[in-house]
């Protein structure tokens, strides 16, 4: 007989399934030793409960404790933030999975399992990410309702039934509190600092940074406009304004910060002066972001936008940026002008500064050429003009430009002359500043795939980058040189013009969008990109629609019309599942052991010795030995060895019991 406290093997099995699963869904933020850590843990489990390995000692637990701390203290550097955490509550769950020696510690790591596995939607918020925490929630529960059966007491499979029963008859009323729940505040937070890489735009920019986004297909955000979409030559979606320049690398200006509050325009407070500097003109464009985690508080929209969603400011530099960074997938309602004039009145000094700001000792040859076409140049106009026709005569547009070594501009511009967007940005403004000319670098994206729902696609291989200068009486004007090189890549896309390059889109070797050429393959891609982007609308950014709906189909949102709401749903829910419980039993599907207990009484009824309703193996084995003394050793023999296998947890062996009956 094996104890209570004995975990058993299905139970084992079970608790050994949800734990790989869930692992398997950290896998892509967790260090890879932690990974081989919880494989270890699984085999040492697998030993002790064959007997071939001890269970850890009190002194390999603590070691392994300090070796675990040391290990991500030394990956991470710190404690705090997103992934150190996870981590640490990973490599408790692993140690525990280790230290499991009774029920109740099995309970523990069963507990650990169902968070772990929630946690995961914290990294990814996709269709297939909340079915793959779904599918681990399964195992979880299986794992939880194998350790209250016996080995004996049914197939393998069958916590894995009852699990997704349990769980199919949760799904309604997990929907409708979806639904209905009002949202509320966290209780606590986790500080989202991380410490992983995120492909995407940073805020600093050297030669050789875009070309490398050219080679993600890694979707950036999508946009949906309320009206027509205009033409793919106004996308510039903007997302950050670089000023400082090193020599090599342009970054943002130091000399501000966003945290001061003058400097951020958030959404409803009214407007700050220097916005006032806009002078918004035509008719605004309203529409909607969804943009990709990118860990980074800027936000990216068409210029001279406002924001129209909570949590969502209006910087100086007039880009948007979020309240906190983006984290997971984020919706936000945007309105711009794509005619305009900024700052058309002037610069203050300071600002004027900043724009003009060149380290000494740089790129000599085109600080030479700019100020010989400032003597020649009737006006700033003209200059600026000047220097397009110089891109336009031999430069080459490519993904795979060549290093550049300190004066990276003088290289480009005289001795390579072949480059991406950064290439061409930086050395415009270069060449700007040099000349006198107020000039900076604006980073983001330029156009996007337009989907047949009618609505874009921006990735991240559609980074750019373009200047804007300051003229007289026109303010702040952008400036594409890269338009001038190569015009398609404005009209068209990068897939269209460097399709056939080498590097494009290196990073993404199993991307639907290498066949895109293949009709059956493209509408398989766009339904697919369709499905995910519903689901970010209605599911994930439920949240911001939710008061809206619930008004449409309540007629209000009161705490009295929202608490009669989830009792008549709620309640119904729970009648129609009591109902079907109490329907006549349908046939069940019968095990070997049950099956030849069965047999047992079918031939005890030839001898009007019919076994009683709710007459349990022993109770019935004791009457029949009184009813018939001959058959009493058999019967009660033929008893012990079901109610063994069947309760006791020792081997199921139906053909032993088979024989038995067979013999009687």
């Amino acid at each position: 007989m094996i104890p209570s406290w004995q975990i058993r093997r299905q139970a084992l099995f079970w608790l050994l399934a949800a734990f790989a699963a869930v692992i398997a869904l950290h896998a892509g933020h967790l260090p890879r030793w932690v990974l081989l850590a919880a494989a270890l843990a699984m085999l040492w489990r697998v030993q002790c409960f064959r007997g071939a390995w001890a269970a850890p000692g009190r002194l390999v637990k603590w070691g392994l404790l300090a070796v675990c701390l040391a290990g991500l203290l030394l990956e991470y550097g710190t404690p705090i933030g997103l992934e150190p955490m996870v981590a640490l509550l990973v490599s408790a769950y692993v140690l525990k999975l280790l230290e499991m020696a009774h029920r109740r510690d099995a309970y523990l790591v069963v507990l650990l399992a169902f968070f772990v596995a929630a946690l995961a939607a914290l990294f990814d918020q996709s269709i297939a990410g909340a079915g793959y925490i779904l599918g681990c929630l399964l195992l979880v529960l299986a794992a939880l309702i194998g350790l209250h059966q016996s080995d004996a007491a049914c197939g393998r499979l069958r916590p894995l039934h009852a699990a997704l029963a349990l769980l199919c008859q949760a799904l309604p009323l997990m929907v409708l509190l979806f639904l209905l729940m009002p949202r509320v505040g966290a209780l606590w937070s986790v500080p989202i600092q991380t410490h992983k890489a995120k492909t995407g735009v940073t805020d600093s920019m050297s030669p050789g940074d875009f070309s490398r986004l050219g080679r993600s297909a890694e979707l950036a955000f999508r946009v949906s406009f309320d009206g027509p979409v205009p033409p793919q030559r106004q996308l510039y979606w903007r997302g950050l304004v670089l000023s400082e320049f090193d020599g090599r690398t342009w970054s943002r200006t130091r000399r501000t910060s966003l945290d001061d509050g003058a400097l951020l325009q958030w959404y409803g407070q009214p407007r700050k002066s220097w916005d006032q500097l806009i002078e918004r003109r035509g008719q605004p464009l309203h529409y909607a972001v969804v943009i990709e985690p990118t860990r980074q508080p800027w936000l990216y929209a068409l210029n001279t936008a406002l924001p129209d969603s909570r949590g969502v400011a209006l910087s100086r530099d007039f880009r948007l940026v979020s309240a906190e960074p983006v984290t997971g997938k984020q919706q936000y309602q945007v309105v711009s002008w794509l005619d305009h004039r900024t700052e058309a009145g002037g610069l203050s000094a300071d600002r004027r500064a900043i724009e003009l700001q060149l380290p000494g000792g740089f790129n000599p040859r085109a600080m030479e050429m700019a100020q010989r076409w400032r003597r020649l140049a009737s006006d700033d106009r003209a200059l600026v003009e000047r220097a397009l026709d110089f891109y336009n005569r031999e430069f080459v547009y490519t993904l795979q430009p060549p290093l550049l070594g300190r004066d990276s501009v003088d290289e480009f511009l005289f001795d390579s002359q072949r480059g991406f967007c950064e290439h061409f940005a930086g050395s415009f403004v270069f060449l700007m500043r040099a000349a006198g000319i107020p000039a900076r670098v604006v980073a983001g994206y330029q156009g996007g795939e337009r989907h047949p729902d009618d609505y874009l696609l921006v990735r991240q291989y559609d980074a750019h980058a373009w200047a804007e200068v300051w003229l007289a009486g026109e303010g702040w004007v952008a400036i594409d040189p890269t338009a001038h090189v190569a015009p398609q890549r404005i009209e068209g896309d990068l897939q269209t013009l460097l399709g056939n390059e080498e590097g494009f889109l290196a990073d993404s070797p199993v991307s639907l969008m290498r066949f895109r050429h293949i009709s059956w393959v493209n509408r398989l891609r766009l339904e697919l990109e369709a499905l995910n982007y519903h689901w970010a609308l209605w599911v994930l950014g439920y949240d911001r629609k939710q008061a809206s709906l619930l008004r449409d189909w309540l007629g209000g949102t009161s705490p009295l019309r929202m608490a009669l709401a989830l009792l008549v749903g709620g309640g119904g829910l729970v009648l129609l599942i009591g109902l079907w419980k109490l329907m006549p039993d349908r046939p069940r599907a019968i095990n070997g052991l049950d099956r030849q207990f069965l047999a047992l009484c079918r031939k005890l009824e030839k001898l009007d010795c019919a076994r009683r309703t709710g007459e349990g193996p022993r109770a019935f084995a004791a009457r029949i030995s009184a009813l018939q003394p001959q058959l009493a050793e058999q019967v009660k023999a033929i008893s012990q060895a079901y109610e063994a296998m069947r309760y006791g947890g020792e081997e199921p062996r139906p053909e032993k019991l088979a024989r038995a009956v067979k013999q009687l």
